[in-house]
Parts: structure tokens; sequence; C-alpha cells
């Protein structure tokens, strides 16, 4: 007959417990990690131009990829400015 208060079934429910937590602890750093990157359809290199109420119209090269945000490189004359703006405000200029 099995005794659920032996030592073995303690000691067997205290391994699903811990099986359980590293599981879930798996599952929800894998969904941290999938939340803050997202998919961007540029790549850095690539020459764009971004319009936004706050930063204006600009065009230049994508340089630095943080989550939804861009950096782009200006190429206007006051010199090489790193402007963000977020991915979904951002185009290809032809």
């Amino acid at each position: 007959m099995f005794d659920p208060y032996s030592r073995h079934a303690a000691r067997m429910r205290k391994q699903r417990r811990h099986a359980l937590a590293s599981r879930l602890c798996q599952v929800f750093s894998r969904a941290a990690k999938q939340a803050t990157t997202t998919a961007s359809p540029f790549k850095v290199g690539d020459y764009v131009a971004g319009d936004d109420p706050f930063n204006g119209c600009q065009e230049g090269v994508v340089t630095v990829i943080k989550g939804s945000s861009i950096g782009l490189r200006t190429v206007v004359p006051k010199g090489g400015d790193v402007v963000y703006y977020d991915y979904r405000q951002l185009r290809r200029p032809w």
C-alpha cells in the first residue's frame, strides 16, 4: 500500500515542485527575451527616412537597434547626430 506521507512521497513532491519552478523560469525568461527583441524590417547600415512630429523628417543610416527604437545617424549639415525613431515611423526613401 502507498503511504502519501512517507519520505519517498515527500521527496517526489519536492522534485516535482523543483522541476515545475525551473520550467516556469525558462518559460518566463524566454518570453521576456522575445518581448525585448522585436523583428525590425531594417538592419544596421540601411539608408532610411524617418518622419516624426517631434524629430521632424530626416534621412540617415541605421546605426543602433534597441527593441523597437532605431537610431539613425543623420546626414543633415549639422553633422551626424543620432536620432531615435520607432521602427514603424521609418521607411525606405525610394
